[in-house]
């Protein structure tokens, strides 16, 4: 039986945009041969010899305008400097047009050139996360140990560079026309995070529930919800339904990011957040990262007219009618 959810509009206001233009800056899967140039969508072509990393993170270059004001945001900065700098050189990206960044959560393939990309900007530039995202954290190994995962600290963060945001709640940034979920409530019966994760919570390591875990929501004029999550790890129909409530806007135009179906404790739920995905019935769902492939397989199968393959370097354009 599918979890049910009422819309109820909460107290936060966004401002509905013109245009959004969000360009793939690190993601898992590269493809410079499949050639694509539409209204929606431009794949890259870069110059004969020249090529993309591909690595397991994320980043994304997110360009919003309303009128003629435009904001330029990035959201997660991949695990290496060594892909997130090189593509942004190949894709002629200028990294003192971002006015603000977001980090949707505390893993460090979504944080891996943060401070890279401080110390190149010409200025200061605000960092907007949860405060648990700078918790330790550790993962469980199949013959019982762990490993410590690599965590980022808020001192480094503004001695670089940045000016630290912090907030549990939903925040509105860029000229009011993007906002941040704050933290996700867990409203389905499927989506219960990862049993090998934990997080430092007081003085020890507990079952990490990934509060820190955010998502990115965007309103396009006359179309609905933009809804970007990092790695989803609240899980994206809990992403996507909180998005709808906290708004009040019940219309989704487009569901992209990672949404953390790869591996054997996330396989299982795949039926059940496609099905969840057609009630919500995106007119685009764009699947990246630490997605899967056996989830983006049974996505474009299931959900054909929507499904659009992320590659690095591609940019999505979406347009106000």
């Amino acid at each position: 039986m599918r979890d049910r959810y009422t819309i109820d509009s909460m107290s936060y206001s966004i401002k509905p945009v013109d245009s959004v233009d969000i360009t793939v800056l690190v993601d898992n899967y590269t493809d410079l041969l499949l050639a694509e140039d539409t209204k929606h969508i431009s794949r890259p072509t870069p110059s004969h010899g020249m090529t993309l990393f591909a690595e397991h993170g994320l980043s994304l270059l997110i360009r919003v305008r309303s009128g003629e004001k435009v904001q330029t945001i990035l959201m997660d900065a991949g695990a290496t400097d060594t892909a997130f700098i090189h593509n942004s050189k190949i894709l002629g990206v200028d990294l003192d047009e971002i006015c603000e960044i977001i980090i949707s959560h505390g893993h460090y393939d979504h944080m891996g050139a943060l401070y890279s990309v401080l110390r190149q900007s010409s200025c200061r530039i605000p960092v907007h996360t949860h405060p648990a995202a700078f918790s330790l954290r550790r993962k469980r190994l199949p013959d019982g140990s762990y490993t410590n995962l690599p965590s980022c600290m808020q001192d480094t963060v503004t001695h670089n560079g940045g000016i630290l945001s912090l907030s549990t709640d939903p925040s509105v940034l860029a000229d009011h026309m993007v906002m941040i979920t704050g933290e996700i409530e867990r409203t389905t019966s499927f989506e219960q995070g990862s049993p090998v994760l934990e997080a430092m919570e007081g003085n020890s390591f507990v079952k990490d529930s990934f509060r820190d875990d955010q998502s990115l929501i965007i309103h396009l004029k006359e179309k609905g919800l933009i809804i970007i999550s990092g790695c989803a790890h609240a899980g994206i129909i809990n992403s996507v339904r909180y998005a709808q409530k906290i708004t009040g806007i019940e219309a989704v135009h487009a569901i992209m990011g990672g949404f953390h179906l790869s591996g054997p404790y996330f396989k299982t739920i795949i039926p059940d957040t496609i099905s969840a995905l057609q009630e919500i019935n995106p007119d685009y769902i764009i699947p990246m990262h630490c997605t899967g492939w056996e989830a983006q397989v049974c996505m474009a199968r299931a959900m054909p007219d929507a499904f659009v393959l992320s590659t690095v370097g591609t940019t999505f354009h979406f347009v106000r009618p």
